[in-house]
This record gives structure tokens, sequence and C-alpha cells, in this order.
């Protein structure tokens, strides 16, 4: 692949995993199944629907689930040492 094929791969991936995380972090409905337009070029965007569905729900946890994680150390940062840290 080259390298702009590798870029659009990877935007694919992380595009995908945004909009998961933050669907599930707010509750709100997601379809996997709607592929956002990333280019015109025609492979561009066929190496960024790849990207795209190669995103398992394995890698939507493990996000989700540090998203919380983070989120509840900031809680308990917060919680210890007042507002102004958090």
């Amino acid at each position: 692949m080259g390298k702009n094929w590798d870029w659009s791969f990877k935007k694919g991936r992380e595009k995908r995993l945004k909009l998961e995380v933050d669907s599930r972090m707010r509750g709100l409905q997601f379809d996997p199944l709607h592929i956002p337009l990333h280019s015109h070029d025609g492979t561009m965007q066929s190496y960024f629907t790849k990207g795209w569905r190669s995103v398992n729900q394995v890698d939507i946890e493990m996000r989700v689930k540090g998203n919380m994680d983070y989120r509840q150390a900031r809680q308990r940062q917060k919680e210890r040492f007042g507002g102004q840290h958090g």
C-alpha cells in the first residue's frame, strides 16, 4: 500500500472508533453501515472503507473502557483535590 492509502485506511479506523465511542458514551444510535465520504477518489475511499470495516467489537470495547477509566480517574482526582484540578 502507498502512504496515502495507509493514511486513508487509518482515518477510516479512527473515524469509526471515534463515532462508535461517542455514540456509546452519550447513549445515541449509531449505524456502522453508513460510511461517511472521505474522498472523491475511489481508491482513497475504498481504503477508508476497508479501515472503517476493520473495526471490531473488541476494538470498540477497549476504547470505551479506556474512556470510562479516564473519566472515572478524572472524577476521583476532582473529588480528592477539588475543582481546580478537574
